[in-house]
């Protein structure tokens, strides 16, 4: 439940809600010290799909959650390679490499991205073998409740059907828990009545969680 997550996931997933009610893909990022103590946040900005019909603004579609924490990230006097990067969703290339790039030398991430996801990258180049990274994911409860999300968004999004093609077959196969809570959210408009009536994060996570488990 709630209280039972680390304050670092309790605002990632207060990030990535708030993203979700802007109809941006619902993921969230925070940047920490060892201790715990959040020291910078970053949501997914990349244009709310209510207005994919227009042209986006430049530059829009790097406006991603781990690279904006990353980012806002006050990096004078800091070691940065006690600081850990949490985020909802496993880092795509950008971000991975953003984070790698960072001196931020751990990373905590809730749900597998099996299109996307590329904590895989580490150790594929030289260069990417150079630093002693600590990854650590996914977390089978919040997966879920992420998953979820991102399937309802995708299902409302697109009247009831998945596109076809290589994205969801992977998904599909890869979390199928998410995929099925996502559907269900859907066919009932749970989360889109949670949206509406403005419900909190920590509400509307306690929601899902009772449902995960």
């Amino acid at each position: 439940m709630w209280s039972d997550l680390l304050e670092p996931w309790q605002a990632c997933f207060e990030l990535a809600w708030e993203a979700y009610c802007d109809d941006c893909v619902p993921i969230g990022a925070v940047v920490t010290n060892a201790d715990w103590k959040i020291l910078s946040r970053g949501r997914n900005r990349v244009y709310p799909r209510r207005v994919w019909e227009q042209r986006p603004s430049p530059g829009v579609e790097i406006a991603h959650a781990e690279l904006e924490a990353l980012q806002q990230l006050d990096y004078t006097g800091l070691d940065q390679h006690s600081c850990i990067l949490y985020t909802t969703t496993e880092p795509c290339p950008m971000c991975m490499g953003a984070f790698y790039m960072s001196g931020v030398r751990t990373l905590h991430y809730a749900a597998r991205d099996p299109f996307g996801g590329s904590v895989n990258m580490l150790g594929t180049t030289w260069y990417l073998s150079r630093k002693p990274i600590k990854v650590l994911g996914p977390d089978p409860v919040l997966e879920s409740a992420i998953v979820a999300l991102f399937v309802e968004q995708e299902l409302r999004f697109h009247a009831g059907k998945f596109p076809e093609g290589l994205f969801w077959e992977m998904y599909s196969e890869a979390i199928p828990e998410g995929i099925g809570l996502g559907r269900c959210l859907y066919e009932h408009s749970e989360l889109e009545s949670m949206r509406k009536s403005g419900m909190a994060a920590c509400d509307g996570y306690d929601r899902l969680a009772l449902l995960v488990i």
